[in-house]
C-alpha cells in the first residue's frame, strides 16, 4: 500500500509539491550548462588557457560527488527541509562567490562549493519523494514527472546563457543562478515541510554511517543497480567527452547549432519519462527498467552498425538520441527499487548511488578525453574518435545489460 501525500503535511497540492520539487532540481544542471557558451570569454577575461576554465566543470562535479556522500547521511539525521534550506544557502552563496571571482583560482574553487551544494537539492528530493510516497512504483511515476520538469533545464540552459552573455557579461549567468537558488528557497520555506519525523530519524554517527555504507555494499542486489544507473549514466559521459568533436570536427556541424543536436537527446529523454510516468503503476519499476536498457541496447547496436557502415549522421543523431534518452527512466527505477530495500537511510542509499554514478561515469569520461587528446585525428574524414565515443557507449551499456540480467536471474525476485 502507497502512503498518501495528504498523511505528510503538505501545504500545496500534489500536483505544486511536484512541480516545486521539479524547479529546485533543476539548479544542478542549470549550473552546468547555463555558462558553457560563456567558457571562451571566461579563459579570455582571465587570460588562461581553454583547459583551465575546463577545470571549473570538473571541480564543480567533484564537490557534487563529494557532497552526495556528505549531504546524505546528514539529511537521514537531521531531517530533510532544514537540510535543504542549508543546502540552498551555501548554493546562493557559492553561485554569488563564482560572479564576483578575479581570476580562475576563485572561480574553481567556488564552482567546488557550488557542486557540494547542488548535491543537497539531488540526494534531499530523492530522499523527501521517498517520504512521501513510500510505494516503489508510485514513487517512480512521480518521481517521472519531477525529471520531466527538470529535464527542461539542460535544454534551455546553453540557449538562456547565450542570450545573458550577449545581453549582459558571463557573470551574469552566476548572478541569475543565485537569483534562481533564493526563489526556490522561498519555496521550501513556504510550501514544503518536514517529511521525516524525529522518531525516525537516526543519530548522527560516523561509526553508523561507516556501517549503513558498508550494509548498502554487500546488499548484492542493492549494488548491482546502483552499478546499471552507473554504467548507463557512463554513456551520456562518453558522449559528453567526445561528442562534440564527431559533431563538429567529423560531421562539419557549426558550433552554434550543436545545442540544437543535443536538445534532441532531452526531447527524447522526456518522452522516456512521459511513457513510464503512465505505465510503470501497470507494470513496475523493474519491467520499466527493463524496457529503458532493452531500448538502450538496441540503439546500442544500431551505433555500432551506423559507425561500421558509415549509414550518415542523420542515423547516428537518431540512435545517439535514443540511447541518451532511456538514461533517466533507467536510472529513475532503479533509485525506486533501491530505495524500496531501505526507505529508513533514503539519504544515505541515494549518495551513495550517486557517489558511485558519477565517480564510473566521470572516470571513463575523463580517460576518454585523455586517451582522444593523445590520439588527435589529423583529418576530419578519420573517425577514430567516433569509434572511441561509441564504443565506450556500446561498452557501457553492454556491461549496465548483463549486470540486469544477473541480478533478475538471482533466486531472491524483487517483484
Amino acid at each position: 500500500m502507497s502512503t498518501p501525500v495528504n498523511q505528510v503535511e503538505i501545504k500545496i497540492s500534489k500536483q505544486a509539491l511536484i512541480f516545486v520539487l521539479g524547479f529546485i532540481s533543476m539548479l544542478m544542471p542549470l549550473s552546468i550548462d547555463m555558462y558553457l557558451p560563456s567558457m571562451p570569454t571566461i579563459a579570455h577575461d582571465f587570460n588562461v588557457t581553454d583547459s583551465a576554465v575546463q577545470l571549473t566543470i570538473s571541480c564543480y562535479l567533484l564537490g557534487f560527488s563529494f557532497g552526495q556522500l556528505l549531504f546524505g547521511p546528514i539529511t537521514d539525521s537531521y531531517g530533510r527541509r532544514n537540510v535543504l534550506i542549508i543546502g540552498l544557502i551555501i548554493f546562493t552563496c557559492a553561485a554569488l562567490s563564482c560572479g564576483i571571482a578575479i581570476n580562475i583560482n576563485q572561480l574553481i574553487t567556488a564552482r567546488f562549493f557550488h557542486g557540494i551544494a547542488a548535491a543537497a537539492t539531488t540526494i534531499i528530493i530523492n530522499a523527501l519523494m521517498k517520504d512521501i510516497f513510500r510505494d516503489r512504483d508510485e514513487f517512480s511515476k512521480m518521481m517521472s514527472f519531477v525529471m520531466l520538469i527538470s529535464n527542461v533545464a539542460p535544454l534551455l540552459a546553453p540557449i538562456i546563457g547565450g542570450f545573458i552573455l550577449n545581453w549582459f557579461n558571463w557573470k551574469a549567468n552566476f548572478y541569475t543562478l543565485g537569483i534562481i537558488a533564493l526563489l526556490c528557497l522561498g519555496l521550501v520555506i513556504a510550501f514544503i515541510p518536514e517529511t521525516l519525523h524525529k522518531i525516525k530519524r537516526a543519530k548522527f554517527s560516523l561509526v553508523r554511517i561507516l556501517s549503513n555504507f558498508i550494509t548498502l555494499f554487500r546488499h548484492r542486489q542493492v549494488l548491482t543497480y546502483m552499478m546499471i544507473g552507473a554504467f548507463s549514466g557512463a554513456g551520456l559521459f562518453s558522449f559528453l567527452s567526445l561528442g562534440p568533436f564527431v559533431y563538429m570536427n567529423l560531421h562539419g556541424v557549426a558550433s552554434i547549432n550543436f545545442g540544437y543536436y543535443f536538445a534532441v537527446n532531452i526531447i527524447v529523454m522526456v518522452f522516456m519519462n512521459t511513457l513510464n510516468s503512465r505505465f510503470v503503476k501497470h507494470i513496475g519499476s523493474i519491467k520499466m527498467m527493463q524496457f529503458g536498457l532493452t531500448v538502450q541496447f538496441i540503439m546500442a547496436v544500431g551505433l555500432m552498425l551506423v559507425t561500421l557502415f558509415n549509414l550518415g549522421f542523420v542515423y547516428l543523431v537518431a540512435c545517439i538520441a535514443g540511447y541518451i534518452g532511456c538514461m533517466s527512466i533507467i536510472a529513475g527505477n532503479g533509485m525506486a527499487v533501491i530505495l524500496d530495500f531501505y526507505p529508513h537511510i533514503a539519504g544515505t542509499a541515494s549518495s551513495l548511488a550517486g557517489t558511485i554514478r558519477f565517480a564510473v561515469a566521470g572516470a571513463i569520461g575523463i580517460l576518454l578525453s585523455m586517451f582522444a587528446t593523445s590520439n588527435t585525428v589529423t583529418t576530419v574524414t578519420d573517425n577514430i574518435t567516433e569509434w572511441l565515443m561509441v564504443g565506450s557507449m556500446v561498452l557501457c551499456n553492454f556491461m549496465a545489460v548483463a549486470l540486469f540480467l544477473s541480478v533478475r536471474n538471482n533466486k531472491r525476485k524483487l517483484e
